[in-house]
């Protein structure tokens, strides 16, 4: 990253985890190909993210959430807000000297505590808030407090609010109607040639019970039955990132041997370079049980070149047109999910469905998307 010129506007990007998750991946991504703001990303804990972000040269800063508050369990989210109230009065007080020593003008943030400690602390500044909304706020992975509280911080606290997707934004309720939506820059790879040798369906993400790997595996395993190549491979690329989830990617083990798919399923673990991986794979499912707010991988994916089969929900149903684009089913339907594979097995028919992916993910390259996220991101600098 080249150094931007420090007259341009500062603007902080809070999250309080450092993992390589989703959204903060989306931060790494958009403050390293930002332009016309000089990006600080302000973290609540030190991790992969962290070393990430030195690597390319982003100006970064570590104010420690307190134990209470910072829940690494997966899907954690706002989980644990009474202690989190308690316990977080001094990060925030901390949090707001050093918006004001880094001369941040404007704060965004990008995670569920974000949205509360990270904007009251800019408040306290004086610094008006963007929240950027990664993730639905509402539904089953929230408690219904925590969902009221959430809704509440995001109804009162930021001066402008961005959405992800559709979804997300209508999650808001009141709050999400001037809300705007841009999706996220995706690192697109050039269209890679289909590989030689029997078909290899692959499934990116992380290992998670909501990410639906075992509702892929038990459709790969009716698609044998339906007519799939009995040589065609299904390739798991991710690892589980919480410790609660290391007891389901053991059970994906155990359910790949029930079902007697051993020398036809791949696990790879987590992997850093998704292009090499894509470039090795025909076609790409996508199984999540709870809607995508967005669906990064579907992007790269369909820029690859990659026929999608995905859940028909959330992020995926606006990256996806069906029978044109793709394909969306409802994956808790093994039967439709493995129709759908089998379907994707056919040449014809997965040329057809990547030549129109291709150009429908051209709009999510880094710099269309960063370029109106700036753009929103300054508005309340805005006269």
């Amino acid at each position: 990253m080249t150094s931007p010129s420090p007259d341009l506007p500062r603007v902080a990007f809070l999250t309080h985890s450092a993992a390589l998750s989703g959204a903060e991946l989306f931060v790494a991504r958009v403050a390293a190909a930002a332009r016309r703001t000089h990006p600080v990303v302000v973290l609540g804990e030190t991790g992969p993210l962290e070393r990430r972000l030195a690597s390319d040269g982003i100006e970064t800063v570590v104010v420690p959430l307190a134990d209470a508050a910072r829940d690494r369990t997966a899907g954690a989210g706002l989980r644990s807000v009474p202690a989190a109230v308690r316990t977080t009065a001094r990060t925030t007080l901390a949090l707001r000297h050093v918006l004001r020593d880094r001369r941040i003008d404007v704060v965004t943030t990008h995670s569920a505590k974000a949205h509360v400690y990270g904007a009251v602390a800019a408040r306290l500044a004086g610094i008006p808030v963007v929240a950027h909304v990664h993730d639905v706020a509402r539904g089953a992975h929230l408690s219904a407090l925590n969902g009221v509280v959430l809704r509440a911080a995001l109804g009162v606290l930021p001066s402008h609010r961005v959405a992800n997707s559709v979804m997300t934004r209508d999650s808001l309720g009141r709050a999400g109607r001037t809300a705007a939506v841009v999706g996220c820059p995706a690192a697109l790879p050039e269209v890679a040639s289909a590989p030689d040798g029997p078909f290899v369906l692959g499934m990116f993400g992380r290992l998670a019970p909501w990410k639906g790997q075992d509702l892929a595996i038990r459709a790969f395993a009716a698609a044998t039955e339906a007519g799939l190549p009995a040589d065609a491979r299904l390739r798991i690329v991710g690892g589980a990132l919480f410790e609660a989830d290391h007891e389901y990617a053991h059970g994906l083990r155990r359910l790949v041997a029930e079902l007697g798919l051993e020398a036809r399923v791949d696990f790879t673990g987590h992997v850093t370079d998704v292009a090499s991986e894509l470039s090795g794979c025909h076609a790409v499912v996508h199984a999540s049980r709870r809607p995508e707010p967005f669906g990064q991988v579907i992007v790269e994916a369909m820029a690859a070149g990659r026929a999608v089969v995905a859940a028909d929900a959330g992020g995926p149903a606006d990256l996806l047109d069906h029978d044109r684009s793709g394909f969306l089913v409802d994956p808790t339907d093994t039967g439709a999910l493995a129709a759908a594979v089998v379907r994707l097995a056919d040449e014809p028919t997965r040329r057809r469905l990547a030549a129109a992916a291709t150009v429908a993910a051209e709009p999510y390259r880094p710099e269309r998307i960063v370029a109106r996220l700036e753009d929103e991101y300054l508005r309340p600098l805005r006269p």
